[in-house]
């Protein structure tokens, strides 16, 4: 069975907080994108715990709020209480916390990209490129990438499906799954932009170099120092 879905400049494969940002922003500067979903009750769907900002990301937030995303725009319409975190410590600390309708949060995001011109969202179940045609300019992904053999919050371990956050050969499967197949759907001029555990960039530049030989690769750190993206080019 196959599966046509147009032709675009820009694919996006999953629709959670990074895939519904880099969507919009594609579709935004002009460019005819799609996104990728297994269900549109998996678009923006949030964790058990559904909130935006806090210690760990309300820094990114807050950049992505200056860069005209929409993170910040839809938690302030769906948020049901926020909250200054750490008060009792010194400013640096200080962290902004709006705790979420997960529903209502979903929902509102949905219809944002629903809304958004030269954007479709694609309801495609398939392995990998298993069900994708065409061919295309971007690809973006953030694939599960976590080794079995790492410990995480169990939080974290309890209430997201392993499928969603472990990968085999040391996180890296899906990774060198992409990396060998892409050329199939990539046009001669193409990005690629994976986001990556911080231990991983290495061995993922190995993993380019031996299926991308010729591209550019630039990595890029959070704000915390670590390694978090990787963008792989080839430009004439």
């Amino acid at each position: 069975m196959s599966y046509f879905g147009g032709e675009y400049d820009v694919a996006v494969i999953g629709a959670g907080h990074a895939g519904c940002e880099a969507a919009l922003a594609a579709a935004r500067l002009g460019m005819k994108t799609a996104i990728f979903s297994i269900s549109l009750e998996a678009v923006a769907n949030m964790p058990c715990n559904p909130h935006i900002g806090g210690s760990s990301k309300g820094h990114l937030v807050r950049e992505i709020d200056a860069l005209g995303g929409e993170m910040g725009k839809n938690i302030d319409k769906t948020m049901i209480q926020i909250k200054m975190l750490n008060t009792s410590k010194g400013p640096a600390v200080h962290s902004l916390r709006a705790q979420a309708d997960r529903k209502r949060y979903q929902m509102e995001m949905k219809h944002t990209l629903e809304k958004q011109k030269n954007l479709d969202i694609k309801l495609v179940k398939s392995n990998l490129f298993e069900k994708v045609k065409g061919k295309y300019d971007v690809i973006i992904s953030n694939p599960p990438y976590i080794s079995y053999n790492e410990e995480i919050m169990d939080i974290v371990k309890n209430n997201e499906p392993n499928i969603a956050l472990f990968a085999d050969n040391e996180g890296l499967y899906y990774y060198e799954e992409i990396l060998k197949s892409c050329k199939d759907y990539l046009n001669d001029e193409y990005l690629i932009a994976f986001e990556i555990g911080a231990t991983q960039k290495d061995k993922i530049i190995a993993l380019v170099n031996k299926y991308l030989p010729n591209s550019n690769i630039i990595s890029k750190k959070d704000m915390q120092g670590r390694d978090r993206m990787i963008f792989i080019m080839n430009k004439k």
